[in-house]
């Protein structure tokens, strides 16, 4: 979807008879949209996006340990020392960014779109990724294991026939046909139970 200003600009554009106006007015329009499509690139755009990932992945820790999902006390510091030496790194680079363009976002910072600092900033981002996924694989492994013991028990009280509902008991034949082997075939649009 084109901009007011580049829409105003081709206008003016097919308007004008002379060539050199027209191309002008071209070049104006594309390096107006590549100065626009390049903003998120620049390193201060950025350093600004690195800090909402690792915000959002220190709240996911947090969550973690609300939920108290790990179990492992080595992974858990592990993933506490990573995220420490990436907010370090942000931190850094945020140093170098406010000293290279201090708070304005000047012409000289589109020359640093590809520069080192960027990918800098590139590489730190990567790294709370692989650490926020890390995290969610994690939580997802704890969670699978703790459904896995769940259920593990409810079949061992629908096994022995303790179970009590609030009106009466768990016939122990239901009990033996939850627990035996389920075979599926295959039947368009539901799947039947043999056996």
């Amino acid at each position: 979807m084109a901009s007011p200003l580049s829409a105003t600009l081709l206008a003016l554009g097919s308007c004008v008879a002379n060539n050199i106006v027209q191309y002008t007015v071209l070049s104006l329009l594309a390096l107006y949209s590549t100065l626009h499509v390049s903003r998120p690139l620049l390193p201060s755009a950025r350093i600004d996006s690195l800090e909402r990932l690792i915000t959002e992945t220190a709240d996911l820790l947090e969550k973690a340990r609300e939920e108290r999902v790990f179990f492992n006390r080595d992974f858990n510091f592990n993933i506490q020392l990573r995220l420490s030496q990436a907010l370090e790194t942000k931190s850094t680079l945020r140093s170098r960014v406010l000293l290279q363009f201090e708070l304005n976002h000047s012409a000289q910072e589109y020359l640093y779109v590809w520069g080192n600092l960027s990918r800098s900033i590139q590489q730190c981002a990567r790294d709370v990724k692989d650490i926020k996924v890390t995290i969610l694989a994690e939580m997802e492994h704890e969670r699978r294991l703790l459904y896995r013991d769940d259920i593990s028990d409810r079949m061992t009280i629908l096994a022995s026939g303790s179970y009590v509902s609030e009106s009466n008991h768990y016939p122990k034949d239901i009990a033996e046909d939850i627990l035996k082997p389920l075979t599926y075939r295959q039947v368009p649009g539901h799947c039947r139970r043999l056996g």
